[in-house]
């Protein structure tokens, strides 16, 4: 058997997030739209495969969605050395505008941070629902059109 790959610099950049936060990765897993599996593959750097540990390398655009989940900037991805899921958050994630100040986001992902995890997904299941409330992306309304 093979022993477990490190992982890597990214992952620890997306975990260490989580956890200042008080973010679980089940909420965080869901709000990138991936399963909790896929996460904990992606942030342990390997997957097991008939008892062999097989290193795993997210995509750019899912490491972008994860790292938007946990709060981590793309000038933070970039420094982890993952310049092309930072171009992929700049490009799904443009600056917030000048009304949703940082503390407001801070105090609202404290918020949702005491929640259980079902009621965590159920908040972003509601928000997603939710036809005043835009939860798309400049890049998928790019995609959808």
């Amino acid at each position: 058997m093979r022993s477990r790959p490190e992982p890597p610099p990214e992952a620890a950049l997306i975990r260490s997030a989580l956890k200042a936060r008080r973010l679980t990765a089940r909420s965080a897993a869901a709000a990138a739209g991936i399963s909790d599996a896929r996460w904990r593959q992606i942030i342990s750097g390997y997957q097991s495969v008939s008892g062999n540990h097989i290193p795993v390398r997210a995509p750019a655009d899912t490491l972008a969605r994860m790292a938007q989940a946990a709060g981590v900037t793309a000038d933070e991805l970039a420094e982890a050395g993952r310049e092309d899921a930072a171009a992929e958050l700049r490009e799904i994630a443009p600056a917030a505008p000048a009304s949703q100040s940082s503390a407001q986001v801070e105090a609202i992902t404290a918020l949702l941070a005491t929640l259980p995890p079902d009621a965590q997904q159920e908040v972003l299941r509601r928000l997603q629902r939710n036809p005043a409330v835009n939860t798309q992306t400049p890049a998928d309304e790019r995609r959808a059109g």
